[in-house]
C-alpha cells in the first residue's frame, strides 16, 4: 500500500496488536519521536535507515509519532484495531492532484482520487471534520491513507 502524504497532514495509522506495520520512505529516516511510553510501542529501524517498523506491545491509546527523513517531516496519529490495520506501507510526497475521477459519491460528499492525492468536496451546507480538518466546501488530502468523517473511516 502507497500513502502520497500532503505537506503538514497528519495521518492516521491502524495498527494491530498481532501485526507488524512497517513505513517505507523514499530518504533516510533522521529520527523519530514517539509521544508515548516505551512500553507501549516497539520501534526498530531497517532497511539502511530507510524503514521504521513498529508494534503496539499493549491494548489502549496511543499517542502521535513524529518522522524525519532528510527530506521532509511525517506526522502520524496512532490508532489500535481490530480489523483492517496497516501493514507493509510505502510513503512517497502527494501533491495536489488536478486530474481527477469520482472514487466515492453520496449525498452528503464525492471523493475524487487523483495521482497523489484526493479532493474531498463537502455538498452539505454543514462544516464537516474530515481527518480533523474542517471542510466547508473541499479540502486536498493525502491519498492512500484513511479517511476519517466525523469520526468514521469511510475509506481505506
Amino acid at each position: 500500500m502507497t500513502f502520497y502524504i500532503l505537506l503538514n497532514q497528519i495521518t492516521t495509522l491502524f495498527l494491530s496488536l498481532n501485526l507488524l506495520t512497517t513505513l517505507s520512505f523514499d530518504s533516510e529516516i533522521i529520527s523519530y519521536l514517539y509521544g508515548g511510553s516505551k512500553q507501549e510501542m516497539f520501534f526498530q529501524v531497517t532497511n539502511n535507515n530507510r524503514t521504521l517498523a513498529l508494534k503496539p506491545l499493549m491494548e489502549g491509546d496511543f499517542s502521535n509519532l513524529l518522522v524525519i527523513t532528510k527530506e521532509h517531516k511525517y506526522y502520524f496519529d496512532l490508532r489500535l484495531t481490530n480489523n483492517n490495520s496497516h501493514q507493509f506501507i510505502e510513503i512517497k510526497d502527494g501533491i495536489a492532484s488536478h486530474a481527477l475521477t469520482k472514487k466515492i459519491k453520496t449525498k452528503e460528499y464525492e471523493i475524487l482520487e487523483g495521482q497523489a492525492s484526493i479532493l474531498f468536496i463537502n455538498n452539505t451546507k454543514k462544516e464537516m471534520m474530515v481527518n480533523n480538518i474542517r471542510v466547508k466546501k473541499k479540502e486536498y488530502f493525502s491519498k492512500g491513507v484513511p479517511i476519517i468523517l466525523n469520526g468514521q473511516r469511510i475509506l481505506n
